[in-house]
């Protein structure tokens, strides 16, 4: 992420790298949960779509991912 956006904002980095990650990953969910159904197992598509907290759960998980990337990132401009 920081080779396309040459910033020395962390905050700018960390919501561009959280949009990406929300972004992608639901949209990689619904991929794996439309492939299993299309193969004949719907169990997972449908637990992912009438669980409510599925939403809240797969937030958090993409939102540690992007304060590990940001704090990695912040970690490694230190070291520099």
């Amino acid at each position: 992420m920081n080779k396309w956006f040459k910033t020395d904002n962390e905050i700018l980095q960390f919501l561009i790298n959280f949009f990406l990650i929300e972004i992608l990953g639901h949209i990689a969910i619904y991929l794996v949960c439309l492939l299993f159904r299309i193969f004949g197992m719907p169990q997972l598509y449908l637990f992912m779509y009438s669980s409510p907290l599925i939403h809240h759960i797969t937030f958090t998980l993409f939102l540690l991912i992007a304060i590990t990337l940001s704090v990695m990132n912040i970690l490694q401009r230190r070291k520099e």
